[in-house]
């Protein structure tokens, strides 16, 4: 018998194929070869292992019945009244944990979620170049129009006159400290997104899934604590980056009530409900002593510092991020940065993200994660220094 094909809706059909889904089936064809073994630094995927007392609340809350069944859509209190403590302890914000709160599985749901409850066909959401390329994805499902936000080198701010003439728009996305650059918000970063909005008509949509990376002392800044009156404004938060969960798939969000109220109402239809046992462990992460986080942040920067100097030392040019697990760095003699990224996987067998991936801005860059330990980051600079040795003479940087 033939089988029937059935060709996607043209909503499925208009988006791009998924920017690291791309870059893994490369990565594995060639780790599949004959070689050096792949050093794949081309994503955020932490490769430290879950604070044991997180794994053990887990342990625990897995063996319960009550999490056997299933959980409420409004999320666990615990885990609400959670997130509303490091809220207050972290930025002085006060948040509602019963009306300012939305669960979700990732903050990629979370933020898919506020786009797609918020945006109808045809209007503008207002996104940051470069910028997470699923940002782009969602409003493409919602069939939205995407207004590019520029940011500026070297701070990467936004430039909010490239935007003066938009007059109407649903959502304002940010994401500090920024993927890919590593950029921190200034006060007047958000102070510029808040009055933008209030402008527009728009929400304020803030991606804080880094919020506990800034390095050298300083502490990225919530939205939240600008607009503390949360008038136009939701943060969405992840565990995955300040407790090492990715796998865990928690995420949330908190701020304006009537974002987050549409929030839930979207989720509730697309995503249904968390495992309660996720949930209960999400909180001990949450509530307990917070100092497994500050010491992932001291092992970031020092794999920072490592990556830069080296990097440095081979004659690239590189500004050290100031936040974030990246590194993003311009391409030694410009050129284009997937042709780079596609030598370098098959000649070096390093596989990075090349910056065109997050926007036209992000051409002639890369991304580096700091995702190993410090003996493979190691050998990651001498097989960069390596391959800029292979490249004509005309192309190389030189200090």
């Amino acid at each position: 018998m033939r089988m029937a094909v059935f060709g996607p809706s043209q909503r499925a059909a208009a988006l791009p194929p998924n920017f690291f889904g791309t870059m893994d089936l490369e990565i594995l064809r060639l780790s599949a070869q004959p070689g050096p073994r792949m050093i794949d630094v081309s994503k955020g995927n932490p490769d430290l292992p879950t604070p044991s007392h997180i794994v053990a609340a887990m342990q625990r809350e897995v063996a319960e019945p009550i999490n056997h069944r299933y959980p409420s859509y409004a999320g666990r209190a615990s885990l609400r009244e959670a997130i509303a403590l490091r809220y207050r302890d972290d930025h002085g914000v006060e948040i509602d944990p019963d009306h300012q709160v939305a669960i979700f599985h990732g903050s990629h749901e979370g933020i898919m979620a506020a786009i797609l409850a918020l945006t109808d066909p045809d209007t503008n959401v207002v996104l940051p170049d470069p910028g997470y390329p699923m940002y782009t994805s969602a409003v493409g499902l919602a069939g939205g129009r995407t207004i590019a936000l520029p940011l500026l080198e070297p701070d990467y701010q936004p430039d909010y006159a490239a935007v003066d003439a938009v007059d109407e728009a649903r959502v304002l996305l940010l994401n500090y400290p920024n993927n890919p650059t590593g950029a921190l918000a200034s006060r007047v970063t958000f102070e510029g997104a808040i009055t933008f909005a209030e402008r527009a008509g728009a929400a304020f949509l803030h991606d804080f899934a880094y919020s506990s990376l800034g390095f050298d002392g300083r502490a990225p800044l919530s939205a939240l604590a600008v607009d503390t009156d949360l008038d136009v404004t939701v943060e969405v938060q992840t565990l995955s980056k300040t407790y090492s969960m990715a796998g865990w798939r928690v995420g949330f969000a908190a701020g304006n009530t009537s974002i987050i109220a549409a929030m839930k109402k979207y989720q509730a239809h697309a995503f249904s409900t968390m495992f309660g046992a996720s949930q209960e462990a999400a909180a001990v992460a949450l509530s307990g002593d917070q100092t497994v986080a500050s010491d992932l942040v001291e092992v970031y920067q020092r794999r920072r510092d490592l990556v830069v100097d080296g990097l440095r030392a081979i004659g690239w040019d590189v500004h050290a991020p100031a936040g974030t697990f990246f590194v993003w760095v311009r391409i030694p003699g410009g050129g284009d940065a997937v042709e780079f990224a596609g030598r370098l996987r098959e000649e070096q067998r390093v596989a990075v993200a090349p910056g065109n991936g997050f926007g036209p801005r992000g051409s002639g860059h890369i991304r580096l994660g700091l995702v190993r330990d410090e003996a493979d980051l190691q050998e990651l600079i001498e097989r960069l220094d390596t391959f800029s040795r292979s490249l004509s003479p005309g192309s190389r940087t030189t200090r």
